[in-house]
């Protein structure tokens, strides 16, 4: 059985707390890391609304930004932001080089936006409600169809 999405934003949100202590202590890498994974699980929590899961972190990123932003109208700050963390995060755990303290409190600041709008998006049914289970019902618009030259 899966978690109640809410679940996950309540999991995001202490994720963010512990980076916000690791930043406070002085580890800014560890607070990068901790960031992306507090927006990160809004992100799974999102996409398990829409009855999606995904294995590694690229993949929940680039079905956060199709899914839930692209075709269901999340914020697309969000994903923006959520994609820079990822990136972030990546610089702060493989490089030799520390990450900055500021960096850190961006990180910290950028996480909360992410898991903020996933909050609001959930709060949205008319957004985030699963899809159509028989798979009829789109919540996008439909292309309109393509005009043939004549002549």
């Amino acid at each position: 059985m899966r978690p109640p999405p809410r679940s996950g934003i309540a999991r995001a949100r202490a994720e963010l707390a512990g980076a916000r202590v690791l930043a406070e202590h002085g580890f800014a890498d560890a607070a990068v890391s901790r960031a992306f994974h507090a927006a990160f699980r809004a992100a799974e929590a999102a996409l398990l609304v829409l009855g999606e899961t995904r294995a590694g972190h690229s993949d929940v990123v680039s079905a956060f930004v199709r899914r839930a932003v692209r075709e269901r109208s999340l914020d697309p700050l969000a994903g923006r932001l959520l994609r820079s963390l990822f990136n972030r995060r990546a610089l702060a755990d493989h490089s030799d080089a520390p990450a900055p303290d500021r960096e850190a409190l961006a990180a910290l600041d950028d996480a909360g936006r992410v898991v903020d709008a996933v909050e609001n998006w959930l709060a949205e049914p008319a957004l985030s409600e699963p899809p159509d289970p028989t798979g009829r019902a789109t919540r996008r618009p439909a292309r309109p169809p393509r005009r043939h030259q004549r002549g």
